[in-house]
């Protein structure tokens, strides 16, 4: 497959505003899905390397609302985050405001770019909400007491269609932290196709080919989920989860390096 840096990527490939759709990919499919993709796509490349360390730190209201409008299908919802890319360092806040047509609407600033009287963490987070969420049609409120919710990390691949001006994302080794304990997907890979309108994909045909499995997959939501009912002792993934375990692995649950 061929390589592209970053830097040589079109202003188009951001998609800031655009369409999302999931998959699920098992470990042993991905040389095929990589293969079959070969001609029609390259790898992304920052620095060098294709594969990139992201480290996402979801917060939410003290009652967890974007988490429980996601849940109930609220059309128009919001989710937050501290995204960092370990490899440069580089931190960003990050909203992204799903709309009632479908589309993401993801809207982003640097740490630098937001300043408090005291500097605390929490008093940037919620500044930088307050900032990001005035740039739409929802205004800001005069206070927000946003909280530290879930830490999401994973490595990921990103392969780019030159004609399609479509982004692919491959996403493995996904673990979650909430409290004490660490949410593992030790045989997942997420697939997350980007695009700037609802068109067919060349990913329509491996889901045909059952190298992919369409799925709704938010990594906050679902792993809150997955993470509530494994606490709550009901084992195993949630019911909307359970017919991709034996395709893909089961989450593992894990507290002082002992797998529960």
């Amino acid at each position: 497959m061929r390589v592209i840096e970053f830097s040589e990527l079109p202003s188009r490939s951001a998609l800031m505003k655009r369409f999302d759709r999931k998959f699920l990919c098992s470990v042993d499919q991905m040389d095929a899905l990589l293969q079959a993709l070969g001609a029609t796509h390259c790898y992304v490349n920052v620095q060098g390397l294709s594969h990139q360390v992201y480290q996402n730190e979801y917060w939410d209201k003290p009652n967890k609302d974007f988490y429980n409008d996601h849940r109930r299908g609220i059309p128009r919802r919001l989710k937050f985050r501290r995204r960092t890319y370990q490899g440069n360092g580089l931190s960003f806040w990050e909203l992204k405001v799903k709309h009632p047509r479908g589309y993401q609407d993801k809207r982003r600033m640097t740490m630098d770019q937001v300043t408090t009287s005291n500097g605390e963490l929490a008093g940037l987070a919620n500044r930088a909400f307050g900032l990001l969420l005035g740039d739409g049609r929802q205004k800001p409120g005069p206070s927000y007491c946003l909280e530290p919710s879930m830490h999401i990390t994973y490595q990921r691949t990103t392969l780019w269609d030159p004609a399609a001006g479509s982004r692919l994302t491959l996403d493995t080794q996904l673990q979650a932290w909430l409290g004490g304990m660490r949410l593992e997907f030790p045989k997942w890979t997420l697939v997350e196709l980007k695009q700037a309108r609802r068109e067919r994909h060349a990913v329509d045909a491996l889901v045909t080919q059952r190298l992919l499995k369409a799925c709704a997959f938010s990594k906050y939501h679902r792993t809150m989920q997955i993470w509530s009912g494994m606490v709550q002792g009901h084992g195993g993934l949630c019911s909307e989860m359970k017919r991709y375990e034996d395709w893909v692995g089961q989450a593992c649950l894990v507290q002082n390096s002992q797998i529960i």
